[in-house]
């Protein structure tokens, strides 16, 4: 795993959350058109993939009266689906402008969540052991320069016992062009980055399989169970995730070679106790 210095990552993502800020509302307009959030609360398997849901399910148990966070809550669909689950949820992102939008769309579901802006690397506004369960959703580690630091964060405000559910894009999926139906090698699977976008202004990481689960162990926490799935909309392939899938051949890899690797990888995780 490539190493950041701490300066370094503060600096880059810094500017991933100007980027975020400058996005917001139109990424908001997006989350208008399939209107998932709103469904959320009462469908709460809508706001994970991958199995999370089950994997919160199978480890964390109910969630009804458990303090629970999500951490770089982007959308906050989770955020919305653990609320709804009658959790008491903290939302952290590193996007004052994200979590304005889901503040204000919290209010029109009825929901009472905590929101606090913070960079997953530096939680220093959360107590140590606040959380019976800590949650990162789809794009969290693509924006991440310090996976160790967002590890050890996790771990300290954990409650013993506590887990931590995450599932996100496979680091298998990461070093094709963005095509489907043909496949091509874009870059080596361990050229990790940091990618900057240009025009955005934005750092990315694609972190190996390896990077993304050692330091998690390093940290002190147990890895529960591990799971790869296949994504099951075709919309995965059509680079508009938040409208539905048009082409549904796009999930059979007989059509689509990159639908016979996983797309999700996800992981329960827990600190001892």
């Amino acid at each position: 795993m490539t190493t950041t210095a701490p300066g370094r990552a503060a600096e880059m993502h810094d500017a991933n959350r100007r980027s975020w800020d400058n996005n917001a509302a139109s990424w908001a307009e997006m989350r208008d058109r399939d209107g998932l959030w709103r469904r959320c609360p009462e469908e709460p398997e809508l706001g994970f993939a991958g199995g999370a849901y089950a994997l919160i399910e199978t480890f964390a148990g109910s969630v009804e009266g458990k303090d629970v966070a999500v951490v770089g809550s982007g959308d906050n669909h989770a955020v919305f689906a653990l609320a709804g689950m009658k959790a008491h949820v903290t939302s952290i992102d590193i996007s004052e402008r994200q979590l304005e939008t889901a503040s204000a769309r919290a209010g029109q579901l009825g929901l009472s969540i905590d929101f606090v802006r913070a960079d997953a690397t530096e939680l220093d506004a959360i107590a140590d052991h606040s959380f019976d369960l800590v949650c990162s959703t789809n794009g969290f580690f693509v924006w991440i320069a310090d996976l160790r630091a967002v590890y050890g964060e996790v771990f300290r405000i954990l409650k013993q016992g506590g887990y931590y559910v995450f599932y996100d894009v496979h680091p298998f999926q990461r070093p094709w062009a963005e095509r489907s139906r043909t496949i091509e090698v874009e870059k080596p699977y361990w050229q990790t980055g940091p990618v900057r976008d240009e025009k955005e202004g934005t750092f990315e990481f694609n972190w190996t399989m390896a990077d993304l689960l050692n330091p998690g162990a390093d940290a002190g926490l147990v890895l529960r169970r591990m799971l790869e799935r296949p994504a099951e909309n075709p919309n995965t392939w059509e680079g508009a995730s938040y409208r539905p899938g048009k082409d549904k051949q796009l999930v059979d890899w007989k059509v689509n070679p990159r639908a016979a690797l996983p797309f999700w990888l996800t992981a329960a995780w827990q600190r001892p106790g």
